[in-house]
């Protein structure tokens, strides 16, 4: 693959799991008998990715254990004292990263291919010359629940907001590690580059042509885990 280093965003909470994460950090989550991060994990191996960089925090030492020596791939672990959002997560990443682009992916989402894997559709789409950042999108119609979309797209794929946008963000990107440079801030969301990217006419996306699933609450995973019954 034309970029093969990507980074798991891991070090979250997991507040919205109420019990299920009172003991386990939400990565570690079973799904039948794998965990979420070892779903994902197996789908980038798959995927012929080289480099996988997972930020920690919550109960890291399990995630860690549960991981170390366990797989070929190179996983490097990028550990916060405190949390940093998403955006900070990344930035302090960086170097372990050691990228001019990469992909990153949140830990609690499922992704299921049509023909053509995801990871491969964003590489032959990426172009660097025009983009700093490309999302992978879903859209909203598809999803059970009534959601507000996150982002429109125009004919060439170049990302908008409007006020009924519709689709909603994967969790699955990829990013230029220039993006980072003039933030000094430690601590803050994608979203504040995302804004920027809007007006700069920088960001892309590209619909995911298969399912996704978000299991980001005790609603959501419980919902998957009975449609796998």
């Amino acid at each position: 693959m034309k970029i093969s280093t990507i980074m798991i965003l891991a070090a979250g909470l997991g507040k919205r799991m109420e019990s299920y994460t009172s003991n386990i950090p939400k990565p570690l989550i079973k799904i039948k008998n794998e965990t979420l991060i070892e779903i994902i994990i197996k789908k980038l191996i798959f995927n012929n990715f080289e480099k996988v960089v997972i930020n920690l925090f919550y109960l890291k030492d399990k995630i860690k254990k549960k991981l170390i020596s366990k797989y070929k791939i190179k996983i490097l672990f990028s550990e916060e004292k405190k949390l940093l959002n998403t955006g900070g997560g990344i930035k302090k990443a960086l170097r372990i990263i050691n990228s001019e682009e990469f992909f990153v992916i949140n830990s609690d989402i499922i992704l299921e291919d049509k023909k053509v894997s995801c990871f491969k559709r964003l590489n032959n789409f990426w172009d660097k010359n025009k983009m700093d950042a490309l999302l992978l999108l879903y859209p909203i119609k598809k999803l059970k629940k009534k959601v507000s979309g996150d982002f429109s797209l125009d004919k060439s794929g170049r990302i908008s907001k409007k006020e009924t946008s519709p689709f909603i963000f994967t969790g699955v990107q990829i990013l230029k590690s220039s993006l980072f440079s003039k933030v000094k801030k430690q601590i803050f969301p994608m979203h504040l580059i995302y804004n920027k990217l809007i007006k700069k006419k920088r960001i892309y996306g590209l619909v995911h042509e298969g399912k996704w699933f978000h299991l980001g609450t005790f609603e959501s995973l419980n919902e998957y885990k009975k449609m796998l019954k």
